[in-house]
């Protein structure tokens, strides 16, 4: 049973493990012990705290199952704090004539920090394996939960970046041909330098006049927008949460910045809380369902078999029921999987 959960100082080097074999740099997660070890630090003050506002909190959530981690998910409070989160904004702006007879709508990129202080999710970071969609779908639906039981630590707008494209040399065609031109340096090399800042100094070297799509070179154009194969699957996630990606690219590689008010995502929006009843009778023949405590230090949610009873209340296994540490009519939130 898939059991997602707050990150531990004693998942520190399962967390390193994944990272090294699947992580890219300033996607996921790093790959680099001592940042993730800060992470984990940081998540779990975050939870020890009272937070009456978002800001630089930053919430590591990984998800288990049959004793080993298979996955990780972190949300930041509010993207850029207490800098600014810069991305490209896509833009229309219409060139026109009367006299000629001339119309011409034309797309444009103007440099934004318009999702400074939206809350950030980054992709799942999920060990390959057979069960590799399911832990990606639980880790994030897990949470949107946590997000919709305590408001106050998260913004009212959601956004979850997803990595550009990149050729055989791990380069970057969009930085290619718009940041390497004020830079001077390498796709790798950008993203080096800005792996945990808050990304404020490209204000300082990227244009602030529009870049019109039309005079980039055809192969930028082509990958702008998209994402790699390996984060398709999240692509459809997201979609599928009510995620939208049509305004904003990320400044170095191009890739999409979904978004989405929080209130309107799918796992938020058609939630329910309902008081829990553990029946010996649940088994596999039933639907699975993300199942959430109302917790914040000792946040916990399954994916389990549950099923709705005409009086109201949603029952599960006891086994679910004992992970969620919640035992018959305590309330627990429910999404159907």
């Amino acid at each position: 049973m898939l059991t997602i959960r707050p990150a531990q100082h004693s998942d520190l080097d399962a967390l390193v493990d994944i990272a090294a074999r699947v992580a890219a740099p300033d996607v996921s997660l790093p790959n680099d012990p001592k940042v993730l070890e800060r992470l984990v630090a940081q998540s779990e003050d975050a939870l020890a705290d009272d937070i009456g506002f978002p800001s630089e909190e930053q919430y590591l959530l990984v998800a288990t199952g049959n004793g080993a981690l298979l996955g990780a998910m972190l949300v930041v409070a509010a993207a850029g704090h207490p800098g600014a989160d810069y991305s490209f904004r896509n833009e229309t702006i219409i060139h026109a004539s009367p006299e000629l007879g001339v119309n011409h709508r034309m797309y444009a990129l103007t440099l934004s920090h318009d999702l400074s202080g939206f809350t950030l999710l980054r992709p799942p970071l999920v060990a390959r394996g057979e069960r590799r969609a399911a832990v990606e779908r639980a880790l994030l639906r897990a949470a949107l939960a946590f997000i919709a039981e305590h408001p106050a630590r998260f913004a009212e707008d959601l956004i979850a970046p997803l990595p550009g494209m990149i050729d055989d040399d791990g380069e970057s065609p969009f930085w290619s041909a718009v940041g390497s031109k004020f830079f001077g340096v390498s796709y790798r090399e950008a993203e080096r330098l800005a792996l945990g800042k808050d990304r404020s100094f490209m204000a300082e070297l990227m244009p602030h006049h529009p870049i019109y799509v039309p005079l980039l070179p055809e192969w930028a154009q082509n990958v702008l927008g998209q994402t790699r194969a390996d984060y398709m699957s999240t692509y459809g996630l997201l979609i599928d949460e009510g995620f939208e990606a049509e305004r904003y690219v990320d400044v170095f590689d191009g890739g999409p910045t979904f978004n989405v008010k929080r209130e309107l995502a799918r796992s938020i929006h058609l939630a329910q809380t309902l008081p829990l009843a553990v029946d010996g009778s649940i088994g596999r023949s039933e639907p699975e369902c993300l199942l959430a405590n109302r917790e914040a230090g000792r946040f916990r949610a399954v994916l389990a078999p549950a099923l709705r009873r005409p009086d109201g209340r949603i029952a599960t296994t006891a086994e679910a029921a004992n992970k969620l540490e919640l035992i018959d009519d305590d309330e627990v939130r429910c999404v159907l999987a």
